[in-house]
């Protein structure tokens, strides 16, 4: 019995869409594959004005604080790629980064460093040829971050007749201070920071005005200034390309206070005064009879005479008759002078004290369905006045007052005024209370 071979029958598959069809894709794209190798030869490709980015990111250099201060960005780098046309057409500047190795930098200084291209998208299948120059020149340095006070200068200020140009000051409160970042080596060298603007105007009222930055170093000579159009220019007034310091601002308004000076005599004023005192009885003095205030115009032409903030007659005893007292000064005004406080010595010649204990304790606005049921004496009371009466001052001259307002039941301790429907020229010395139980 002889073998029979199978034949199969290609026009009977290919007969069949449902093979035809793929098998025609298959060999179409071979035939694309074939036609695009053959027509897309290897080839280079340059590009010019390339920039490199060297990253810090885990490296010693990034952790021992240190920073690169060459401006890369003014390099630049013409590069030589090779392979299929097909890949290098298509590829563009962005598609691969120049770099360098940095793992060994770790102390400040300047390094000669090879760049190298790497794949920076998913094209890949070409090589880099060449990269030209080799090799970079790149500075790295240990960055510093520093906080300065500002030092506003406005040129050719000078004030109206009868009125005084105070140091100007920065218009926004936020930049009375300013924040530099930078190389080490630049910032060891900056002493103070200003701000300069050109003026040359008499004022007659305050004014702000535009002005810019500038660095000085120990001998308060220039060593940068930050223009209002936002260049930078050095020492020897060139233009600075490369920038390596960084400022929370460089220009910034800058107020010009114009004042008024006044010289005013002293007055010393008091509060809680008995109804029958005349605190001129006292013959108050102050140490500064007279001084010099200086402010905003419109309030100094108002002021007659510097009133002392008040002295509380509970605080004044035959042995307590000196206080220093601070000048009430109203907004936008102050001393033109270094004056901490005013020393104000009140005569007591004719005038005496006594300690005495007050029993008749007297309540005010106790609720309705509440009842004081106990509270206590008050004992050494201090009280002065002219020694005629205080002479014949006794206990039953004398009552207490406690306000109840609000108070519900319990113990509470309360602030008691003392009082004379006798006497009207005494005055108690301190501040007293009463525990006070209420049912």
């Amino acid at each position: 019995m002889k073998n029979q071979t199978k034949k199969i029958n290609f026009s009977k598959i290919f007969s069949n869409k449902s093979v035809a069809i793929p098998f025609s894709l298959i060999i179409s794209l071979i035939v694309w594959m074939v036609i695009v190798i053959d027509q897309n030869p290897v080839r280079e490709q340059v590009f010019t004005n390339v920039t490199p980015a060297i990253s810090l990111e885990n490296t010693a250099a990034n952790e021992r604080g240190l920073g690169i201060v060459s401006d890369l960005s003014k390099e630049k780098f013409t590069v030589t790629v090779k392979g299929p046309n097909y890949i290098v057409s298509s590829l563009r500047t962005d598609d691969f980064t120049l770099t360098a190795d940095i793992s060994d930098i770790n102390t400040a200084g300047t390094y000669n460093l090879e760049i190298v291209g790497n794949y920076n998208s998913t094209k890949s299948g070409y090589s880099f040829v060449s990269i030209s120059p080799s090799s970079i020149d790149v500075t790295f340095d240990y960055i510093d971050t520093k906080e300065f006070t500002i030092e506003p200068k406005l040129i050719g200020v000078s004030a109206a007749e009868g009125l005084v140009a105070e140091t100007p000051v920065p218009a926004n409160s936020d930049q009375n201070t300013i924040t530099i970042k930078g190389p080490r080596s630049i910032m060891q060298k900056i002493a103070s920071v200003g701000s300069v603007a050109e003026v040359n105007k008499v004022l007659s009222t305050t004014q702000t005005f535009d002005s810019y930055v500038v660095l000085y170093d120990e001998n308060n000579e220039l060593l940068y200034r930050y223009t209002l159009d936002g260049k930078v220019f050095n020492s020897n007034d060139e233009e600075v390309t490369d920038r390596r310091l960084t400022l929370t601002y460089t220009t910034l308004k800058v107020t010009q206070p114009i004042s008024k000076k006044k010289t005013l005599n002293v007055t010393p004023s008091f509060k809680n005064i008995p109804e029958g005192i005349d605190t001129s009885v006292f013959s108050p003095e102050v140490d500064h009879t007279s001084v010099t205030v200086i402010g905003t115009p419109e309030v100094i032409d108002k002021m007659t005479t510097l009133t002392l903030s008040q002295i509380d007659f509970q605080s004044i005893s035959i042995s307590n008759n000196s206080f220093e007292i601070s000048p009430n000064l109203p907004d936008g005004v102050k001393l033109d002078e270094t004056i901490d406080y005013f020393t104000v010595t009140l005569d007591m010649n004719g005038f005496s004290e006594k300690t005495l204990n007050v029993s008749d304790i007297r309540f005010k606005e106790l609720s309705k369905n509440l009842k004081v049921s106990a509270y206590d004496y008050i004992n050494n009371i201090k009280i002065c006045g002219p020694t005629s009466v205080i002479n014949n001052l006794s206990a039953s001259d004398l009552y207490a007052v406690v306000n109840l307002t609000g108070k519900a039941a319990g113990n509470h301790t309360l602030d008691a005024t003392i009082e004379s429907d006798k006497y009207n020229n005494i005055w108690v010395y301190g501040k007293y209370t009463v525990t006070v139980t209420l049912k």
